[in-house]
């Protein structure tokens, strides 16, 4: 999810809410990460591993340097920041959430004459009057079964139950892109795909 344009729009302003645990977990995760896990961070934030040594004196972390180095290192912002001592796994919608919680919107956009074109799509679709339905040949059906198994704890049922759809819209478009890029989710791509065509 992270890519060079969306760090190119983050301001350089600290993020961290406790300097001394984001300087003491910025240098452990750092130093533990592979040699190419900190080459990613480095040209992802467009920062020179100076800037990121200089965390581990001053605490001090811009979102440029936090969002890579989240992403890179599987942790999620809010650990780096001092906000959660729990040291989850990131995904694109803690980096979401993470970003919504500090004033940036990064949902997908309709183009102005996208908006405009469906608008106008929409109200010539009211004027016209309704058409008879067609008829088609019968298709046989070819049932699919599918088993999905999750985690079962307090924290994931509290994550679905407060699923609202906006959040449910980004992270199906986290999916797609995630699927788009390869790997182990474009099995999952399809499966939701299934669910949601069936």
């Amino acid at each position: 999810m992270i890519t060079p344009e969306l760090i190119e729009r983050l301001k350089q302003v600290n993020v961290s809410k406790d300097k001394d645990k984001t300087a003491e977990r910025v240098k452990n995760a750092f130093a533990s990460a592979s040699r190419k896990q900190k080459h990613l961070i480095e040209s992802l934030s467009g920062q020179k591993r100076t800037s990121i040594y200089r965390v581990f004196k001053t605490g001090s972390l811009s979102a440029k340097i936090l969002l890579p180095l989240s992403e890179n290192l599987n942790i999620t912002p809010f650990w780096f920041t001092g906000e959660s001592d729990e040291m989850e796994p990131c995904s694109d919608a803690l980096i979401l959430s993470f970003l919504d919680g500090r004033g940036y919107k990064f949902s997908p956009k309709q183009s102005a004459r996208g908006r405009k074109a469906a608008a106008q799509t929409g109200a010539a679709q009211e004027e016209k009057p309704a058409r008879a339905a067609r008829t088609s040949p019968p298709v046989e059906e070819e049932t699919v079964t599918v088993s999905i198994t999750l985690s079962n704890t307090p924290k994931m049922q509290d994550a679905v139950t407060n699923l609202d759809a906006d959040n449910a819209v980004q992270l199906l478009h986290a999916l797609y892109l995630r699927a788009k890029a390869g790997g182990n989710a474009e099995q999952l791509w399809d499966v939701v795909k299934l669910c949601l065509l069936s």
